[in-house]
C-alpha cells in the first residue's frame, strides 16, 4: 500500500496523489509487432565460379538449373575468375532492364541476398548502379526492388517497384534514402524478406525498410512467388558496369 506518514506536528495537507509505476496499454492500443521472419535454409548460393559466358548459360552452386533471363535485352555476364558483372559502361549503359531468375517452389516466402560493388570509383564519371532483386509472379505481376546511385543526386537509395494485373506505375514506387550506405566502388549486401505481402529490406544487415505490398495497392492478393533472382532496373538511367559477388536465396 501507500500512505502518508505523520510525526505528530501540526500538518495540513492536501492534493495527495499515488501514481503506478507501469500502466496497462489499452486493449485498443495493443498492436502486433512488425513483420520480422527471415529464411533459415539455404536453398540457391551462386558465388559466379566457373566457365565465363551469359549467366543464362551458368547454374549455382549445386545446383542442376541454370539462369533465366526471364526479362530483358541486355545481359549480365559470369568473369573470371569468379564473380558476375552487368555488361555496360558509362559510354555504353545497360540496354533497359533485365530479370535474371530461378524457380521457386513456397509462393508464399523468400528471402533473397545479392552483393554487390558499385561501378566507378567516385561522382562526375557518368557511372550508375542499379542492381537489386527480383520476387517474379508472372509476366503480369511482380516484385523488384533496386539501387539508384546516380550522379545527379548528393546520395543513394533504395527503390521498390510493382508490377500488378500488367500495369507497372513509377510513380506509385515506394523507396527511401540511404545516403552514403550506397557509394561507387563500394561493396554492399543488399538483402530481403517477402511474404507476397510484407517486405524487409536491409543494407549491409540494417533495416532500411519495412512496407507491405497492401500498403500501395490495399485491394490486391499477396503476390505469389514462383520464381526469384537478380534485378538489373530501370530508373531515371541504367546501370553502368556493376560487379555482382554473390547470391543467396533462403527459405
Amino acid at each position: 500500500g501507500v500512505g502518508i506518514l505523520l510525526d505528530g506536528r501540526s500538518v495540513t495537507m492536501r492534493d495527495f496523489e499515488a501514481h503506478p509505476r507501469s500502466v496497462p496499454i489499452p486493449r485498443e492500443f495493443r498492436f502486433e509487432p512488425p513483420w520480422n521472419r527471415m529464411g533459415e535454409r539455404i536453398v540457391y548460393r551462386d558465388d559466379f565460379a566457373g566457365t565465363p559466358g551469359e549467366l543464362s548459360t551458368h547454374k549455382p552452386d549445386g545446383s542442376d538449373v541454370p539462369w533465366e533471363k526471364t526479362v530483358g535485352r541486355g545481359s549480365i555476364d559470369v568473369v573470371e575468375p569468379s564473380g558476375a558483372r552487368v555488361n555496360a559502361s558509362a559510354e555504353e549503359p545497360f540496354d533497359d532492364r533485365a530479370f535474371y531468375t530461378l524457380p521457386w517452389d513456397d509462393p508464399s516466402f523468400a528471402d533473397l541476398e545479392v552483393t554487390v560493388t558499385a561501378p566507378g570509383t567516385g561522382r562526375g564519371q557518368g557511372h550508375r548502379c542499379r542492381v537489386g532483386l527480383v520476387f517474379w509472379q508472372d509476366r503480369k505481376n511482380c516484385l523488384s526492388v533496386s539501387t539508384w546511385l546516380d550522379d545527379n543526386y548528393d546520395g543513394a537509395s533504395m527503390s521498390v517497384f510493382t508490377k500488378r494485373w500488367g500495369f507497372e506505375e513509377i510513380y506509385d514506387a515506394v523507396w527511401t534514402n540511404v545516403a552514403d550506405k550506397i557509394s561507387w566502388s563500394g561493396k554492399f549486401t543488399l538483402r530481403i524478406a517477402f511474404d507476397g505481402d510484407h517486405f524487409n529490406i536491409f543494407i549491409d544487415g540494417e533495416p532500411i525498410m519495412q512496407r507491405a505490398l497492401g500498403d500501395i495497392y490495399p485491394d490486391d492478393p499477396p503476390l505469389r512467388i514462383e520464381r526469384i533472382g537478380i534485378a538489373v532496373n530501370w530508373e531515371w538511367g541504367t546501370d553502368t558496369g556493376s560487379q555482382i559477388h554473390r547470391f543467396v536465396a533462403r527459405r
